[in-house]
């Protein structure tokens, strides 16, 4: 059965208003005002069939056609020219003319008689009524008797054929204006069991692309939903058949060839929704400047997946958001390919590149070059300058990373760990051990080493526990037991547990910075106000205090740790009285080589953090820092100018004053809150809205973006998504449902607030079904 013709079975052919002929269109001037007809009505009423071919073709085929001309044609009558006025049409709504026939026509009495063609079931004349063909086909033109008592249109109107037919055409009028008329009652009806069904399957398909769960499979039929292949939406869609009695009703009409499940329309609906997602990002942003995020992975068919992300200040909430744009491909990895891909994207979105405040990449050569990377080939494209921001969380990782491998007792140190990560994984180790679970170390996330360290601080005293018991249990093969020999040799060190406490301190510190650097609600300043104030946490364990609190946490740990009985090397004497840089050889490191570790590898975090964020001291960042209500430059004009010349504006210095005298005395009364630059914009907005320079600088403050982690989340997303069963889904289909899965607070929409918005998009994509 055809698709259309299940949903379309009780509609009607609509007929257009016959207008008048084109041999009398210019003596008419308009339609009597009084039978204007409304764009409703035209839009209501149905035909069956023609009209009488006997009546002429320029009469009313919805409603009397009452026309007014110039001057209409004149009939001899004995000795005076007599012809139709159009004042006859006042009070005689069922009145109409024919320029053609030059004759009076009763519209009720052509359409609704009994031998008329068009007529309707209910309230139909008694067979073998006849009407007086004057006024049904031949037409009136007796206009010499036309408004006399008892003769032409008096003697018509009086009639019962009339009366009869006139009732039926105003009982027929009144059911089209309140929309109760058969057909359309009918039609009203089969349209609102088609948007259930839709509704339903709509609301089936949200449910799963938000919770990234997988919507077909091999099989797509009702039949074969117990064959285990058919995929979540027909699973979930038969459970909301048995629970819902309406959609059960109206799911047995439907033939199962036009159930509407196929993977076209699942595509159809992903991408209706997809598209209405992008809509509402867009529209979000509207004028507001933004940045662009950009981060790219490789899914594991070796595609290059790019994540555009975009930031802006959203002028309905208030607060700084971040949307994923897309996620799309790039077909080689070159700048110029990559850039081109950026603005193709925004072009393809709706946003203007003239309008990008900042860019944010990580630090590999090709997105971070100062000749050909992204970041200034995108400046060039644009033709002006976009300031570059080099994530913050990737360069508080390279800090780390930097600090973890200048040291070789530190790289030994993880190596053990991971060593010993993989020992507690064998199941007869893992049943004997009862502390927390070890973690696995990532080089791409420090985040992991973090949590390692933290497990051994923690369950220090289960893992030599359960060491101690491999290593002496002879129900344990030969290998398991000198491994594990050898693990309690290596953490019973009293340097492995210095070295372990020293990594947990140190972590702990940068990793607040770490988890605020990732919220999609951190700017900028705020980032790097964090790495400064993590950096001089850090410098604040840089003396002979720390390290010796740092040494006696150890020595009382290891105090009652069971030690190697092997024995202890001394160092050379004749390095007493030199500074050791290296390792003697000696298994266990001594106070000295201890302190010059701990020492030297502050050091590096300090000197790097000191590198790598040493664009603190930019023209930008001082314009940041003069935004900042806790500062001392707040509002000063030559510090923000730099970033007011990005958008080709200016600040007023008296805005400016203003301003800054409005805060101080909030500051006042509220003395025991920081004051932000968020709060500023979110509790003070209206206020703000009168310094509108000041306004504008503020927003773009928190618009510069300071990592691309929302990029990185989005690959989580992907990796969900994407998975080992999905491989064969093509890209297009992959975007959409990654976007809808990420920005799930919109795809949620669809089930409620936009619900009317996805029938209409999709009816009108699909062509098939008749929704509205």
């Amino acid at each position: 059965m055809d698709l259309r013709k299940w949903f379309t079975t009780t509609s009607t052919t609509s007929v257009k208003t016959v207008m008048p002929s084109t041999s009398t269109t210019s003596d008419v001037d308009r339609p009597v005002t009084e039978a204007s007809p409304s764009d409703r009505r035209r839009a209501s009423v149905t035909a069956s069939s023609h009209d009488d071919d006997t009546c002429p073709d320029d009469l009313g085929k919805d409603e009397p056609l009452q026309i007014r001309l110039n001057s209409y044609p004149t009939r001899l009558f004995g000795t005076r020219n007599r012809s139709f006025l159009h004042a006859w049409f006042q009070k005689r709504d069922w009145l109409e003319y024919s320029a053609k026939a030059d004759a009076a026509f009763c519209y009720p009495c052509r359409k609704f008689s009994a031998g008329s063609a068009r007529q309707i079931k209910i309230g139909q004349p008694q067979s073998g009524t006849r009407l007086d063909p004057a006024f049904t086909t031949n037409g009136f033109h007796d206009w010499k008797h036309a408004v006399e008592t008892n003769k032409g249109f008096s003697r018509h109107e009086m009639s019962k054929e009339h009366l009869t037919c006139y009732s039926m055409w105003k009982e027929k009028v009144s059911r089209i204006d309140k929309g109760k008329e058969i057909s359309t009652l009918l039609y009203a009806e089969q349209i609102q069991r088609n948007r259930y069904y839709m509704s339903s399957l709509i609301d089936v398909v949200e449910f799963l692309v938000s919770n990234q769960l997988p919507l077909r499979g091999k099989i797509e039929a009702f039949d074969h939903m117990d064959e285990g292949g058919s995929g979540l939406i027909m699973s979930l869609l038969e459970f909301r058949i048995r629970k819902d009695p309406q959609l059960s009703e109206i799911v047995k009409t439907i033939p199962k060839n036009v159930t509407y499940t196929s993977h076209e329309i699942q595509n159809e609906l992903v991408a209706v929704m997809s598209s209405l997602v992008l809509d509402a990002i867009v529209k979000e942003i509207g004028d507001s400047w933004f940045t662009v995020k950009v981060d790219g992975t490789r899914d594991p068919t070796g595609m290059e997946n790019i994540s555009i992300v975009i930031r802006y200040f959203n002028e309905k909430t208030l607060e700084i958001t971040e949307r994923l744009l897309v996620m799309t491909i790039a077909n080689s990895g070159d700048a110029q390919t990559i850039t081109n891909m950026i603005l193709s994207e925004l072009s393809k979105a709706g946003l203007n590149a003239s309008e990008i405040l900042s860019q944010v990449y990580d630090g590999a050569v090709v997105m971070s070059g100062k000749c050909g990377g992204v970041q200034r080939l995108l400046q060039e494209k644009v033709g002006r300058e976009i300031p570059y921001v080099h994530c913050l969380n990737h360069q508080l990782h390279l800090v780390v990373v930097h600090m973890l491998s200048a040291e070789k007792a530190i790289q030994d140190f993880f190596s053990i760990c991971n060593a010993l990560y993989n020992f507690c994984r064998k199941p007869t180790v893992a049943l004997q051990y009862r502390g927390d679970r070890l973690k696995r170390l990532f080089d791409q996330r420090w985040t992991g080493r973090l949590a390692t360290v933290a497990v051994i601080v923690s369950s220090f005293e289960d893992i030599t526990s359960v060491l101690e018991h491999v290593s002496s249990a002879r129900t344990y093969g030969a290998e398991v037991r000198m491994e594990a020999v050898g693990l309690l040799r290596e953490v019973s060190d009293e340097s492995f547990l210095f070295i372990c406490n020293f990594i947990h301190k140190v972590l702990l510190l940068l990793n607040p910075a770490n988890i605020i650097l990732q919220g999609e609600d951190t700017d900028l300043l705020t980032g790097m106000k964090l790495v400064s104030s993590a950096a001089e946490c850090v410098r604040n364990l840089r003396g002979e205090d720390e390290f010796c609190i740092l040494c006696d946490t150890v020595t009382a740990s290891t105090k009652d740790t069971p030690v190697s009985a092997k024995r202890r090397r001394q160092v050379n004497k004749n390095l007493t009285e030199y500074v050791v840089e290296e390792t003697t050889g000696a298994n266990i490191i001594d106070k000295v080589e201890l302190r010059r570790l701990y020492f030297s590898a502050l050091d590096h975090i300090l000197d790097e953090i000191e590198v790598r964020f040493s664009e603190r001291n930019s023209k930008f960042a001082a314009a940041l820092a003069a935004l900042d209500p806790e500062n001392e430059t707040f509002l000063d004009v030559k510090s923000i100018k730099p970033i007011m010349d990005l958008t080709n504006s200016t600040i007023v210095e008296t805005e400016c004053i203003v301003a800054k005298q409005y805060i101080s005395r909030i500051k006042e009364e509220e003395s025991q809150q920081m004051m932000t630059t968020r709060r500023l914009l979110s509790e003070h907005h209206k206020v703000l809205e009168a310094m509108p320079s000041v306004l504008s600088a503020l927003k773009l403050a928190v618009t510069f973006g300071a990592s691309t982690a929302m990029c990185e989340n989005s690959f989580s997303v992907l990796k969900n998504v994407f998975t080992d069963n999905r491989r064969s889904m093509n890209h297009t289909r992959k975007y959409q449902l990654v976007q809808l899965a990420f920005e799930r607070d919109l795809t949620k929409k669809m089930c409620n607030k936009w619900k009317d918005l996805v029938l209409r998009k999709f009816n009108s994509s699909t062509r098939r079904l008749q929704l509205f």
